[in-house]
């Protein structure tokens, strides 16, 4: 599998895959036993893909290759500005020939942010004030895309979720999978990852997701039906503590 940021360029070192993050707006994010770092260490040097590369080879029914893999993958679902940002954007295929793309999300001690209620209502009161944006409209028709007969309940979803679904959809692959994975370094919080596996559960029960079975029982796997499109979501820890 290559590895190449969005310009094409070869990533084959952490010193590479840092690169991504130098702007004063990513800076943060790049930090030892944090998510993007940890993503990167887990792929360069802990044979991760081959690991991602089986969980979901057991969640299809069937050989998976990866071909290329993005880090910090834009991918745009709706025409209301920036798209969804995956960590690590991966294509390949399956053994039958079908296209396929990835889209992992990684997690440390970072939660999954909003909740649909507090970012919606951020946003009315922002278009209120006079202040021009379309974060209104994309959250009610992502609210249309998950949930056809939605209820009040779900705007305690997290608003992550809804546009990390869809951004994972909308690269318009056969086969489409959302892959978070939490990894356990010196940083990592239980209680946080505790909330982000409630968070992740209910969002899937509120969809209406089908869940799969997997070899594994580290890992949980569901199936979501989107808009007539079927997205594989996974959910796994990897420790990197050792």
């Amino acid at each position: 599998m290559d590895i190449v940021d969005n310009q094409g360029k070869r990533i084959d070192s952490l010193a590479a895959w840092a690169k991504l993050y130098q702007s004063p707006r990513s800076a943060q994010q790049w930090k030892e036993h944090r998510s993007a770092y940890s993503m990167a260490e887990f792929i360069l040097h802990r044979d991760g893909a081959s690991t991602l590369r089986a969980r979901i080879a057991d969640a299809l029914g069937e050989a998976v290759e990866f071909d290329k893999a993005i880090p910090e993958r834009e991918i745009r679902f709706d025409a209301f500005g920036r798209g969804r940002m995956h960590d690590l954007g991966i294509y390949g295929r399956t053994g039958s020939g079908k296209s396929l793309f990835v889209g992992v999300e990684a997690k440390v001690d970072e939660p999954f942010g909003a909740l649909v209620r507090e970012a919606y209502l951020t946003a009315k009161a922002r278009q209120i004030a006079g202040e021009s944006t379309n974060a209104p409209e994309r959250i009610e028709q992502l609210l249309k895309l998950h949930f056809p007969a939605p209820d009040p309940s779900v705007f305690e979803v997290r608003y992550q979720l809804l546009y990390a679904t869809a951004g994972t959809l909308a690269a318009g692959t056969d086969i489409s999978v959302l892959y978070i994975v939490v990894f356990k370094t010196p940083l990592y919080s239980e209680i946080i990852s505790a909330e982000n596996y409630r968070d992740y559960v209910d969002f899937m029960a509120k969809a209406g997701a089908s869940p799969l079975k997997l070899s594994s029982k580290e890992a949980q796997g569901h199936k979501l039906l989107l808009g007539g499109k079927e997205l594989v979501c996974l959910h796994e820890h990897f420790d990197l503590r050792g």
